[in-house]
């Protein structure tokens, strides 16, 4: 049995050329126009959630420095800039998640063990549905009416 091999010059070309590589440029409409400011703002809410773990850890770590460290923690979200970080990490971080809800659909494949996967309008209700149901009682519990 005669054993094949591969050319190994099969894609070299004839003669030598030249070689030309395009000029850098940015895309056409960006970043003004287009799909590309909301992929923008998409993006950057990833400082919401690194900012939002950092204080998460700063939390942990006033826990582990005692009770005066823990309450100096907490009266320290009273200051005017955290207020204002919290609500802005609120909207972007909702708007990220909804964002990311909708793109949910499009991971999942046409079926789930015997059933067939429900329609995306579905999918996404539902996840819009867990989504503020766990907002509203997390709420609840925080503002103290759930306790």
């Amino acid at each position: 049995m005669s054993e094949l091999r591969p050319r190994v010059d099969a894609m070299k070309p004839r003669a030598p050329m030249p070689t030309r590589t395009a000029d850098p440029r940015p895309p056409d409409k960006f970043p003004s126009r287009g799909r590309y400011p909301s992929y923008l703002a998409f993006g950057a809410c990833g400082a919401f959630l690194l900012l939002s773990a950092q204080l998460l850890i700063r939390g942990v770590w006033a826990l582990g420095d005692g009770e005066a460290a823990w309450d100096a923690y907490i009266v320290s979200f009273g200051h005017p800039v955290y207020l204002a970080y919290h609500v802005a990490a609120f909207i972007g971080l909702t708007w990220f998640a909804l964002r990311l809800f909708r793109l949910f659909p499009a991971t999942q494949p046409n079926r789930m063990g015997p059933m067939k996967r429900p329609a995306d309008a579905v999918l996404v209700a539902g996840l819009y549905g867990v989504f503020f149901t766990v907002l509203a009682v997390g709420t609840l519990f925080l503002g103290g009416a759930l306790l």
